[in-house]
């Protein structure tokens, strides 16, 4: 039986984020939507990234892990 893997993110805030340093475990791309402040283009780049691939938007990086 075929299982489908949910992709995982780390999402590292830097100090210069509005909300201060912090670290964030996602798991599936229901977080990445325009109402919690990712562009179209930066969403579309969440749904082709690789494992360990990074994307570093203002104070934010997005890590793919699994």
């Amino acid at each position: 039986m075929q299982t489908l893997v949910r992709k995982k993110f780390v999402l590292y805030y830097s100090p210069e984020f509005a909300g201060g340093e912090r670290v964030q475990l996602v798991e599936g791309m229901d977080f990445f939507t325009e109402e919690n402040g990712f562009r179209p283009h930066e969403i579309a780049h969440l749904f082709e990234m690789k494992k360990t691939h990074v994307l570093s938007t203002g104070p934010l990086q997005v890590w793919r892990v699994k």
